[in-house]
């Protein structure tokens, strides 16, 4: 792991004249609309001896995300509208501010209302360039929740099939001019076969997704498959190999060019190895630690980061392990060379083993600020997911609903009001840095910003957030759309 600094100090013995000068003409460069940068002034006390401390120079953005936009997918249960697309405006990360709106948060509604019965329950969603791809899931028409207009049209229709093989789509760069009544386009090119409780990733610019087991699937179902934007195809993969294990896919993190998923069978979770260049399965029993993780996972500089409801954490490489690392090898350097074939087979198992051998689990540290993860709203039945940004900065989002108001009844699984839901979003910069405090490891992040929205529905809106995506940070401005 690279522990170097660049330690600009020239920047910190800047007057205030000239740093204010230089925001001016930060700003003038930031082409954000007034009202997208509804966010309180910076508090600029207390963070320039934080930086001083920490670091040598205030850390500052890629200018690439200075005009980002965040996107938040919704799954619904109980309700007419299954799924929502929520949009705001990233927020200005220089200079750090807290937002002192936790108690009175910002008002924000849907772009996107999908309603109950047009689309499969379970569907999810991926982001290649700046679009979006919703596939996969079960359609169920005997939802109670769907709407008197939606039935009808049902019936007037041609009987789906319970897995549908659509993928629909979503351009984040066209005008967003989405009414409730309208529809998802459908791409041309569908799915080999339909996927019951999909698991889909983006990696090498192609689309993967996976589904899991069901007892009405029949044995030629294709578990898995890949659209390449090269042949504008989907290629069938090779089936995990689960046998007849019933299998659930609960997570996946895409690490070099290996993509670990990781399946709920038989009351737990096992890890499955997908090599993205020779198409082999492998699967082990997972670390303990890895599980511990929710929403989106990611592989950024050798560390492998994630959320689990209220806790940021890292796998990060700990010295120690790694100066044993260095001594196993020596020794191994000693053995007998085995034949070629018996050395690929060993080579393609050791790695598999050193992936995590030398990790361990760190909790985000609550100092420099990060102590914001926790300042949100009070809610219940609360999901959490981490967006990976670009060059380790990163943003935490935090949903949940009302609580309800009386003591006597309140409890996390019953809510106030099931139409407002809170959203918090925390951005931060990880740091290499790492420490242990009793029995618990640590590695040290730079809060940049937090946020708090407030959504107020006419449809209830009790569920859990899906996913997370970003336009604006290292992606191109078009991207290729699957069609004919």
């Amino acid at each position: 792991m690279d522990r170097k600094r660049e330690r600009e100090d020239s920047v910190i013995s800047v007057s205030s004249d000239q740093m204010d000068r230089k925001r001016e003409r930060e700003d003038s460069v930031i082409s954000v609309s007034s009202d997208q940068m509804d966010f309180p002034k910076p508090l600029r006390t207390n963070y320039s001896t934080i930086f001083r401390s920490i670091l040598p120079a205030p850390v500052k953005p890629p200018p690439s995300l200075t005009k980002s936009k965040l996107y938040f997918f919704f799954w619904h249960a109980y309700s007419p509208v299954m799924y929502s697309l929520y949009e705001v405006p990233k927020p200005r990360l220089y200079p750090p501010s807290k937002d002192d709106k936790r108690m009175n948060p910002k008002s924000l509604y849907p772009i996107i209302q999908l309603k109950t019965g047009k689309y499969p329950d379970g569907m999810c969603c991926v982001q290649l360039d700046s679009m979006l791809y919703f596939l996969g899931g079960e359609m169920n028409f005997d939802n109670p929740f769907i709407d008197e207009d939606v039935k009808k049209e049902l019936v007037n229709n041609v009987k789906r099939d319970a897995f549908p093989q659509d993928v629909y789509y979503f351009d984040l760069n066209l005008p967003i001019n989405f009414s409730e009544d309208d529809d998802l386009p459908v791409a041309t090119i569908s799915m080999n076969s339909g996927k019951a409780n999909p698991l889909a990733f983006v990696a090498n610019k192609k689309i993967y997704v996976i589904g899991s087991t069901h007892q009405d699937l029949d044995e030629n179902f294709t578990y898995f498959e890949m659209f390449d934007p090269e042949v504008n195809k989907w290629i069938i993969l090779p089936n995990p190999p689960i046998r007849n294990v019933n299998t659930r896919w609960v997570s996946h993190v895409v690490v070099r060019r290996r993509a670990l998923i990781v399946a709920w069978q038989q009351e737990k979770e096992r890890l499955y190895c997908f090599h993205l260049d020779t198409h082999k399965w492998s699967n082990k029993v997972i670390p303990d630690y890895l599980g511990n993780f929710s929403g989106n996972t990611e592989f950024v500089n050798n560390n492998i980061y994630g959320c689990y409801y209220d806790t940021v954490a890292a796998l990060t490489p700990s010295e120690e392990e790694e100066e044993e690392e260095e001594e196993e090898e020596e020794e191994e350097v000693a053995a007998i060379a085995p034949s070629e074939e018996e050395e690929e087979e060993e080579a393609e198992e050791n790695e598999h083993q050193q992936l995590f051998k030398n990790h361990r689990l760190h909790q985000v540290s609550e100092e420099m600020g990060m102590d914001a993860i926790l300042n949100v709203p009070p809610q219940v039945q609360y999901s959490s997911s981490l967006l990976h940004l670009e060059n380790e900065f990163f943003c935490y989002v935090r949903t949940g609903m009302h609580p309800h108001p009386d003591p006597d009844l309140a409890s996390d699984l019953v809510t106030g009001d099931d139409k407002k839901r809170f959203i918090s979003i925390v951005i931060f910069k990880a740091c290499s840095e790492t420490y242990k405090k009793d029995d618990t490891r640590f590695f040290k992040a730079i809060f940049l910003r937090s946020a708090h929205y407030e959504v107020n529905t006419p449809f209830p809106n009790e569920g859990f957030i899906k996913g997370c995506y970003v336009l604006g940070s290292g992606y191109p401005e078009s991207s290729k759309q699957i069609s004919d």
